[in-house]
C-alpha cells in the first residue's frame, strides 16, 4: 500500500508537470489554435481575416504569459470591462499551472537523483499517469459542455466568463470547440508522461 501511494504522488508530480509543459507548448507554438482557424472557420464565421484573428489571439496569450505584466488591451477587437476581468481572472490561474508544474518537475528531479523512481515504481506510476487521461478524455469528449460549465463555475467567482459576443468580441474567435482542444491537447502529454515512465519502468530492471 505504501508504494501505491508513493507511486501514486509521482504520477501526479507527473501529471502536474505535463501539464504546464502542454500549456507551455500551447503559448509557445501558438497550438491547436492555429489549426482550429481554418478547422473551425473561423474566417468565415466572424468575418475576420486570418491576420487579425492572429493578431487578437496573440494579444490574449501574451497578457496571459507569466513573464508579461502589461495592462489587458486587444489591437482591433471591442471588449468590455468584464471582459477584460475575465482574463485577468485567467492569468493566475496560469501562474499557477506554471509554478505547480516547476516545483513538481523540481522535486521529481529530487526523487530520480535520489533514486527513489525504481522501475517497479514507475510502472505503477506510469499506468495510473496513463488511466487519468484516458477517463478524462473520454469525459472530454463526452461531457465537455458541461465541463466546461462546472470549471467555470469553480474557479470564477462571477459571470464575467459570460461573454456578450458584441461587447466582447474576442469570443467570436474562441469557440468553445477550440478549448476542448487544447484539453485533448495537454492530455496528449499526459499520455506521454505515462508511456516514458512505463517504457522505463520496463526497460530497467529492479535493483
Amino acid at each position: 500500500m505504501k508504494k501505491f501511494l508513493f507511486a501514486l504522488l509521482t504520477a501526479l508530480l507527473v501529471l502536474f508537470a505535463a501539464t504546464a509543459v502542454g500549456l507551455a507548448v500551447i503559448h509557445i507554438s501558438g497550438q491547436p489554435y492555429i489549426t482550429d482557424v481554418d478547422k473551425l472557420e473561423l474566417v468565415e464565421s466572424s468575418g475576420l481575416s486570418r491576420e487579425e484573428i492572429m493578431e487578437n489571439y496573440n494579444a490574449v496569450m501574451r497578457f496571459l504569459s507569466p513573464f508579461i505584466n502589461e495592462p489587458f488591451d486587444l489591437p482591433t477587437l471591442k471588449y468590455s470591462q468584464s471582459g477584460a476581468g475575465h482574463f485577468a481572472d485567467c492569468k493566475p490561474i496560469f501562474n499557477g499551472v506554471y509554478l505547480l508544474g516547476a516545483i513538481s518537475a523540481l522535486c521529481l528531479i529530487f526523487l530520480a537523483r535520489r533514486k527513489k523512481l525504481s522501475p517497479s515504481l514507475l510502472r505503477i506510476s506510469g499506468a495510473v499517469t496513463l488511466l487519468i487521461p484516458s477517463v478524462f478524455g473520454v469525459a472530454v469528449i463526452t461531457f465537455f459542455d458541461t465541463l466546461f460549465v462546472k470549471f467555470h463555475q469553480l474557479f470564477f467567482n462571477n459571470s464575467d466568463w459570460l461573454f456578450d459576443p458584441d461587447t466582447d468580441e474576442i469570443i467570436n474567435i474562441l469557440p468553445e470547440e477550440f478549448f476542448m482542444h487544447c484539453a485533448l491537447f495537454i492530455a496528449a502529454f499526459w499520455v506521454l508522461s505515462a508511456i516514458a515512465q512505463l517504457a522505463r519502468g520496463f526497460l530497467q530492471k529492479d535493483k
